[in-house]
């Protein structure tokens, strides 16, 4: 299939999101390096995927069981060469109160949603620092600019994790290496429960397919963007409560009261 022109890790690759991103990615010029827990699952996207990309290798691994990312970010450079954009698209999410959420599910949101992120980020800067080329890709959602009610440790994560990508961009300004921040809406993935599918019908939420927001990554990626929201509403309810938060808090007192008769 011959030798292609940039190498791309996507972790959550067999994900509704993470496989769309890896199938909107696949082109002669594109070497894939697949991450997931799910090596069955892994396998299918890669099956998808090979006949367009470059080249496709699997690496199958549980993002929230290790601190230390070095050995994974060897196995790809290894296999493929140098990584040229890493993107950090696995997620973990939960719609409870917090009172009725288990302390290890907060640990896996956390682990999943900003540890990995932050340490794979790591890993791999090394070579990117080296070489003065890279881009560091970190999938984060609207909820990580406005809280919702019976999404507290989600919304952490992902706050953080917005915060994060700031703070690195700022931190490698000038190096060669870029950090783009992609906010998601509501997308209709195996990673919402039943009862996140309910309410966001019940509450009218503006949904995306994955493919749609594969497309929006991409787009955001190739066009070299700092950060891109998804949704024009969205947009401003981000822009509103960054600057008028208890305005927003007024706005979706019925919304959240409304969300919650439908948390687990």
């Amino acid at each position: 299939m011959g030798n292609g022109n940039r190498h791309i890790l996507i972790t959550g690759a067999s994900g509704g999101i993470g496989s769309a991103v890896a199938l909107a990615l696949a082109d002669a010029q594109t070497r894939l390096t697949l991450v997931a827990r799910d090596p069955a699952r892994l396998a299918t996207v890669a099956q998808q995927v090979e006949a367009k990309a470059a080249s496709v290798n699997v690496l199958a691994a549980d993002l929230s069981a290790t601190a230390h990312f070095e050995p994974l970010i060897a196995a790809a450079i290894a296999a493929q060469g140098p990584i040229d954009v890493l993107i950090n698209c696995a997620g973990v999410n939960a719609f409870k109160r917090l009172a009725e959420t288990e302390p290890e599910l907060v640990g896996a949101i956390i682990a999943t949603n900003i540890l990995a992120p932050m340490l794979l980020s790591r890993a791999v800067l090394s070579q990117m620092l080296e070489r003065r080329r890279g881009r560091i890709v970190n999938i984060g959602s609207v909820m990580g600019g406005v809280g919702f009610a019976g999404f507290s440790a989600y919304c952490a994560s992902k706050f953080a994790v917005r915060g994060f990508s700031e703070a690195l961009r700022r931190e490698l300004d000038g190096s060669g290496v870029a950090v783009t921040y992609v906010a998601p809406r509501y997308t209709r993935t195996a990673l919402n429960s039943a009862q996140m599918d309910r309410m966001a019908k019940a509450v009218k939420m503006n949904m995306d397919a994955p493919e749609a927001v594969a497309r929006a990554i991409v787009k955001a990626i190739n066009g070299g963007k700092a950060e891109h929201a998804i949704g024009f509403v969205e947009r401003i309810l981000l822009r509103v409560n960054a600057l008028f938060p208890r305005l927003v808090d007024g706005a979706l007192a019925s919304l959240n009261k409304r969300m919650l008769e439908h948390a687990e």
